[in-house]
């Protein structure tokens, strides 16, 4: 399988950003962030009529529709100053790639997990200094279907920042400008950085070597997981999945140092609608915090529902400290202090057995639609 690149420019916005927006200051929360890329991928089946005029045609739709969304996503087209901790918002542009993948969209859907491909499919900067904040690449297969990835810089934006984006992209490019919303840019007002922020995360240590895998859970098998631990009320399909990867981690662990070490467990939590600030859903950059929790667990009681309720009470104690929060000074507070208490661990992981989540469950991905139809994955 091989993916060969056929273009690569820069998308600026249809229209220049006025003098007034042209810099974007980052929020504490944001500076808290790795200066590295996040990202995700879209797979779009073709039709049994798509032709190659069609996928040319699609091709440029894209472009175009990126194009006016970036007006008023001005900050993506932009490029982080580090020395003042801002977005200088000069309509560079977004890097836009077309590449073509020599298979057919099936080979990979319903084949074995395939991480060198995957990495092929969406490319991203190594460093931030003067590269793009945001690298979309269009996949074409040879059946003309698409693999659409986007990454984007963590400082920028989470996950749900870029939802918000790839939404309005999809809407702009079905159903045009006028249906398109502006974002939230004030949360740099509410969490402003004071004095020194330190962004030191703890350095790869040298010779581990790092698998990625991929799981699927069938509805089904949730339920008959969720039954298992029936006694914890109102618990989440992701965290009794997460309780079921930390039973088989913390076995492992236990098989691996000959005892049971102190267990931390590490979430992310998305804080828009979790807090008493006037902060709306369609906040652009980062407002998630870290959930923490540490745990001396029984040797003998390291069954699923011992796993389920020690992660959905972590959960449910943090909902209620950030419910309870009402003004941006506590919250930026609790924010940095879950986030530095996450990078002490993750540092002291040989110490502590460690296990850190990240969820995209109930993020808009799935309304994702640019015009011809819903995602296959």
């Amino acid at each position: 399988m091989k993916v060969e690149v056929q273009s690569r420019k820069l998308i600026k916005p249809s229209a220049p950003t006025p003098n007034h927006h042209c810099k974007l200051n980052l929020s504490c929360i944001d500076e808290l962030q790795h200066p590295g890329y996040a990202g995700f991928l879209f797979y779009y089946r073709a039709d049994g009529e798509n032709r190659e005029d069609d996928t040319f045609q699609r091709l440029r739709l894209l472009e175009e529709s990126l194009s006016e969304t970036l007006v008023n996503f001005y900050p993506l087209a932009g490029r982080y100053i580090e020395e003042g901790l801002f977005i200088d918002c000069n309509d560079q542009g977004v890097e836009f790639v077309h590449a073509r993948v020599n298979c057919q969209l099936d080979h990979l859907l319903q084949g074995g997990f395939d991480v060198d491909l995957l990495s092929c499919l969406s490319k991203f900067p190594l460093g931030l200094a003067g590269n793009p904040l945001v690298v979309i690449q269009v996949n074409v297969f040879d059946c003309r279907g698409l693999v659409i990835s986007l990454r984007s810089c963590h400082k920028l934006g989470d996950m749900s920042t870029m939802a918000t984006f790839m939404n309005s992209w999809a809407t702009v490019c079905r159903s045009g400008i006028n249906e398109l919303a502006s974002p939230y840019f004030n949360l740099s007002s509410l969490f402003p950085v004071k004095g020194s922020v330190v962004t030191r995360w703890p350095p790869l240590r040298g010779g581990v070597k790092f698998t990625m895998n991929r799981f699927i859970f069938s509805g089904a098998a949730l339920s008959r997981l969720k039954l298992a631990a029936a006694k914890i009320e109102r618990i989440s399909r992701v965290e009794v999945v997460c309780a079921l990867l930390c039973k088989v981690f913390v076995t492992m662990d236990r098989e691996k140092h000959g005892r049971l070490r102190p267990f931390v467990v590490c979430h992310s939590m998305n804080l828009r609608g979790r807090v008493n600030l006037p902060i709306p859903t369609n906040a652009f950059g980062n407002f998630y915090t870290m959930v923490v929790g540490r745990h001396t667990m029984d040797q003998n009681g390291l069954n699923l529902e011992a796993f389920a309720k020690v992660i959905h009470d972590t959960f449910v104690s943090a909902k209620t400290r950030y419910a309870a929060t009402a003004d941006g000074e506590s919250c930026m507070n609790m924010v940095k202090d879950s986030i530095r208490e996450s990078k002490e661990w993750a540092a002291h992981s040989d110490r502590e057995n460690v296990v850190a989540f990240s969820s995209w469950c109930g993020f808009p991905f799935y309304d994702i639609d640019f015009g011809w139809g819903s995602r296959t994955w």
